[in-house]
């Protein structure tokens, strides 16, 4: 299974937290037997890759973390575009 996270501003270590959380809820709660391992992925708009390195160091939760322009375009093309994201994020 895959669980995304979309936030859009500069990645931060405590994100990593958050999503770890959801990642276990969903394993929890939804994940069944028949299903591959639960895999979170933290999209963000900018990333310092050393920051994320040794932020996913220490992690055991199956995590990845990227740039959605980096993203191979097979899975962007099976995400919302990066604007329909922002979209919904925004409170306006």
């Amino acid at each position: 299974m895959g669980l995304g996270i979309f936030r859009h501003c500069q990645f931060k270590p405590e994100y990593l937290g958050q999503l770890g959380f959801y990642v276990a809820l969903v394993d929890d709660k939804l994940r069944r037997p028949q299903h591959a391992e639960t895999v979170g992925l933290l999209l963000v708009t900018n990333k310092n890759d050393a920051v994320v390195r040794y932020s996913l160091g220490s992690q055991q939760t199956p995590i990845g973390v990227a740039s959605y322009d980096m993203l191979p375009p097979m899975i962007q093309a099976a995400l919302p575009s990066e604007d329909d994201l922002a979209a919904a994020l925004r409170t306006d």
